[in-house]
């Protein structure tokens, strides 16, 4: 008898409480942006609903819901379904870790990049750091994010890749009249078959052949396709007669001293401001509070990916790897705002050994191969000891 009663008070304890989940939203200039926090990882799965456009979050626990949500709840033996009525135009919805968080992005409208150079570097990066889900028409729903048994399927990852200069342009010339042009492309073409044989990320090439693509146009491809990485390859390569002997990788992120200038930049001027935070007509305290967010976020994830690079090419390739800042008025192709962004210097083309290594097909794959890794890493660390087991088995097998 008195065990029945345990289980019995057991279960009403059970069915009384549920995950404890807190909510919160923030308006921005193009979007709203609903963040529910959980005290732990749950399943989920987010789905869109036409005639009239929903937004339904399905979790599949028990849930305690908060009082401040703005949904329609509704409790099934399976879980928890929340439903968002509300109108967009593209939606994006992800999980993050540490303490778990399930995102959902809503977008009023499209928003086109910017054109103007000279502002490019500012742009508040809530604007542009997004894989949108287009609607399609004729599809009653469409599941855009889901989480199952530590299974993550969400919607590809975008990833621009820069193959440096091109056509007309080709770059630097190295020893033996190798172009650094050619050794930029042919990395990038073999890094982009990996990613797309991944199956978990939409590959965007700048070139895909010897063409001359013009710097900013570079840019402007990442920001068009919304693009959550931007990879930018090049050769280096020594002033004439100071050094035929320097070597290793370099990679260049935007510096930190350039960030604070955008930062002086959007506080201080009007127009910046309002490309940057969507109006110029707030108190000074709260457009310097936003100015910050807006670059610290740019730096932090672009220094944070150069990091997993530098870590992969040094373990893999035993490179030597130095990791710099740059300048605003350095490479043009990484004035990519909210879009982390990283150029990689290959090697030295004026240094002969360095130039022989990068002609080499087997080298260019097992550069493009440590990039891959690191790219994975960035995105799904869950995934990185996969992705490391594959590349040291086949590493094994080509010696």
């Amino acid at each position: 008898m008195f065990l029945r009663i345990l289980i019995t008070f057991s279960l009403l304890v059970w069915f009384s409480f549920g995950v404890q989940v807190s909510y919160r939203e923030g308006n921005y200039p193009d979007k709203q942006r609903i963040v529910l926090q959980f005290e732990r990882g749950v399943e989920y799965r987010v789905l869109l609903l036409d005639n009239p456009k929903r937004i339904v979050l399905d979790v599949m626990e028990k849930v305690e819901v908060p009082k401040n949500i703005k949904a329609r709840v509704g409790h099934h033996p399976w879980g928890t379904r929340f439903v968002f009525d509300m109108d967009y135009s593209e939606v994006k919805a992800f999980s993050l870790e540490a303490p778990f968080r399930i995102v959902l992005d809503i977008y009023k409208a499209t928003t086109s990049p910017p054109q103007e150079d000279t502002l490019l570097a500012i742009l508040d990066p809530t604007v542009l750091k997004i894989i949108a889900y287009l609607e399609v028409k004729g599809e009653k729903e469409k599941v855009i994010s889901e989480r199952s048994k530590d299974q993550v399927i969400t919607q590809k990852r975008v990833v621009v890749l820069d193959a440096g200069h091109g056509g007309h342009d080709p770059g630097a010339i190295g020893f033996e009249g190798i172009k650094e042009k050619d050794i930029n492309l042919a990395i990038v073409l073999k890094l982009a078959k990996l990613l797309e044989e991944d199956g978990r990320f939409k590959v965007v090439l700048t070139r895909r052949d010897d063409r001359f693509v013009p710097l900013q146009e570079r840019a402007n491809i990442a920001l068009r396709n919304r693009a959550d990485l931007f990879v930018s390859i090049h050769a280096n390569a020594s002033p004439k007669g100071i050094s035929e002997h320097a070597k290793g990788t370099y990679l260049f992120a935007i510096s930190s001293e350039a960030a604070q200038r955008k930062k002086h930049a959007i506080v201080n001027n009007d127009q910046y401001a309002q490309l940057a935070l969507g109006t110029a007509d707030i108190p000074y305290n709260v457009r310097r509070v936003m100015a910050d967010l807006a670059m610290d976020v740019t730096l932090y994830d672009s220094v944070q990916f150069g990091n997993l690079v530098a870590r992969n090419l040094k373990k893999y390739l035993d490179r030597h790897v130095e990791f710099k800042g740059i300048q605003r008025a350095g490479f043009a192709v990484l004035k990519t705002p909210g879009i982390p962004s990283l150029l990689v210097e290959v090697g030295f083309i004026t240094n002969p050994q360095e130039a022989l290594l990068m002609a080499q097909e087997d080298f260019q794959y097992n550069f493009a191969k440590a990039l891959y890794s690191a790219i994975v890493e960035y995105f799904f660390p869950g995934s990185v000891k996969e992705a490391r087991g594959a590349y040291e088995a086949e590493a094994k097998l080509s010696h």
